[in-house]
This record gives structure tokens, sequence and C-alpha cells, in this order.
């Protein structure tokens, strides 16, 4: 008998992939890259730009300009700044940049890490909110994490790739539109937020169009392409909900955090922000619910057209049984059967079996079976 070897639990990891990808390790392929140490910055999604790009707006009630060089530190802050990366991949610049702002480093982790949860945490001098943004392209969504970092006068946001959804931001604060230039960074948080969620609800509208005028098509009548538009929307709603859940757990964290970085007269701006999520998820959810009943339509006008085929088929079986019948007398292997004898013997078979269909077929219809 063999001697069996004890395995430490990497070894016995190792020794597992080894095995499932049918090849000799290599480095490349070792545990050690799937069992990672806490606060190990790893980029855990796909290249989306050629090479990191960034933004940084100084702003405050009497002034705004756009700086094509990051701030050297913090102590360089002397007016609200926005920051915001374009491009995950560079992950040493990641590195330098939370060094330099001194991000907290399960923070950037997270960051990094871009199939992370929606979440909001808080750490001694930042706040740090995960969110998903969604684009509808090709009628079908996209998304991409981003995430925040905010400090009294720093707000630091990360996306994987240029999404236009900002835009309407930066816009406010050049033309000092509305109060986002007399407010704090806080407040710049809740409106990126705000408009992330604005995307949710147009995009979500879309589709409810969509789904309602399946509600209306799946009544007149059913075919394949229905089915497929309508599978089409129940996986796209699921894909929303799975991300507003917990963005929505994310927007009642921040609105019940007591962190003295968010002011007093920003939070009913954070319970309206609550509330429009609330909608969001309310919308998802009724949504879901036509789309299980235009299936279950669908599914009820098929069983319908299968059972009139079946009766159909039923009835014309039950007319053959009499005829089928007499044909079974007559075929009959006796050399005395009298009505062989009879030279309209065929005939007057042929006429009985016409007149019992006839009958049959006007008995149904007098049942209303047909």
């Amino acid at each position: 008998m063999r001697e069996l070897k004890s395995l430490s639990p990497i070894e016995l990891v190792s020794s597992r992939l080894k095995k499932f990808r049918g090849k000799p390790e290599t480095p490349e392929s070792t545990a050690d890259n799937f069992i990672k140490m806490p606060g190990s910055l790893i980029y855990t999604g796909e290249r989306e730009v050629e090479e990191t790009q960034f933004d940084v707006i100084r702003f405050d009630a009497d002034s705004f300009e756009e700086l094509d060089e990051l701030p050297q530190s913090i102590d360089d802050l002397n007016k609200k700044t926005w920051i915001n990366i374009t491009g995950l991949h560079d992950v040493d610049m990641i590195k330098n940049i939370g060094e330099t702002f001194q991000i907290h480093p399960l923070a950037l982790e997270d960051i990094l890490h871009v199939h992370q949860r929606p979440k909001f945490e808080e750490f001694d001098d930042h706040l740090f909110i995960v969110a998903k943004m969604i684009n509808a392209q090709n009628d079908q969504i996209h998304h991409q994490q981003v995430s925040f970092i905010v400090r009294k006068n720093l707000l630091i946001s990360f996306q994987e790739k240029p999404e236009a959804v900002f835009n309407s931001v930066k816009n406010r604060l050049r033309n000092k539109s509305g109060k986002i230039r007399t407010r704090n960074t806080d407040y710049l948080a809740f409106a990126l937020l705000d408009v992330i969620i604005d995307h949710y609800m147009k995009i979500i509208e879309d589709y409810g169009m969509e789904i309602n005028d399946q509600e209306v098509r799946v009544i007149d009548k059913v075919d394949k392409q229905l089915l497929e538009e309508i599978n089409i929307s129940k996986r796209e709603m699921n894909f929303l909900r799975k991300h507003t859940r917990p963005l929505k757990e994310t927007i009642i964290a921040f609105h019940k955090s007591d962190n003295t970085l968010i002011e007093k007269r920003t939070r009913p701006y954070l319970s309206d922000l609550k509330d429009h999520i609330h909608h969001v998820t309310e919308s998802i959810e009724i949504y879901r619910e036509t789309i299980n009943d235009n299936l279950q339509t669908y599914n009820t006008h098929i069983s319908n057209k299968l059972n009139d085929t079946l009766k159909i088929l039923t009835i014309f079986s039950v007319m053959f049984i009499p005829i089928t019948f007499l044909a079974g007398i007559y075929g009959m292997n006796f050399e005395v059967i009298p009505e062989l004898s009879n030279p309209r013997g065929y005939y007057n078979l042929l006429i009985a079996m016409c007149v019992i269909a006839v009958s049959m077929i006007t008995y149904f219809k007098v049942k209303k079976w047909l």
C-alpha cells in the first residue's frame, strides 16, 4: 500500500489547481497567486485604457480651476479638490496616490478589486464608498466599479474606464450651478452618487417601456422572438437587482453615519438620495413581477394551444373508433357473413361510416367541444 503524504493547506490548493488545469505548475499557477495577504494591491479587472488618466478640479465659492498636475500632499489642499482617476491597471500609480493622500491600504485593495460589492466604510480620517455605474449600449447593460475617497476638502474618485455620467457634475462646478461650489466634499460625493442613481432610473424606465410593450404583445399572440425578448428583459432586471440592492445598503449606511466629515446641512440631501434608491429598487421589483406575469401568460397561451391541438386529435380518434369497429367486423376471416353476399353491402357500410362520423361531429358541436 502506498504511503499517504501529509500536505499543508497551500500545498493542497496548489496540487488541486495542478490537477484541474492538467499541466505542470509554473510560478504564475501556484496557490500563492490565489491566496494573498490583506492589503495586497492586485488589479483584478481588464485594462480599459492605454494610460491611467486623471482630472484635478479645485474650487470654492468664488473660483474654479482645472489642473494638469496632482497635488503633492494633503497639505497642498488649500481649496476643495476633486481628483478623478480613470484607469486602474497602473498599480504603482494607485499605490503612490494612496500614500500621498493617506488612503487606508484595505481601501486601496478594494479599489483595485473591481468585483467588489457596493459598500460604505469609515476610516480614521476619510470615508470609503464603492458603487456600480451602469450604462446601456447595444441593448446590453455594461457596468464598472466606481470608488470614492472622501476627506476634508478632498474627494478622489476611481473609474475603470471613461464615462460621461459625471460630466453634468463637472458642468455644475464650472457654471456655479446650485450649491455645489459652496458645499464641502461630502455634498460632492452626494452629487456624484445622485447622478449614478439617476442613470439607473433612466435605464430602468427604458426597460420598463419595453416590458410594458411585451405585456401588450403577449396577450395578442406568442412567438419565439417574444419569448426571447422576455427572457432578455428578465436577465437584465436580475442584473440590475444584483447591483442595486447592495447600493441601497450603501446609501443607507452613508445616510446613517454620524462621521464629522458629513455636514448637518448635507443630511437632507442624503435622505433624498435614499428615497431615490428606494424608488429604483421598488421599480425593479415591479418590473420583475411584470416579467414573471408575462412569462406565465406566454406559458398559458402555449398550454391552451397544445390543449386545442390535443382536443382535435382526440376527437378524430374517437370518430374513427366505431368506423374501425365496423371495418374490423367485416374484415374477420369467417366464411358465413350474411352481408357479404349483399351486392350493396360495401356501399351500405360506407354510408353507415359517414353517418356515424357526421353524427359524432354534430354531437361534439352541440356539446361545444368543437
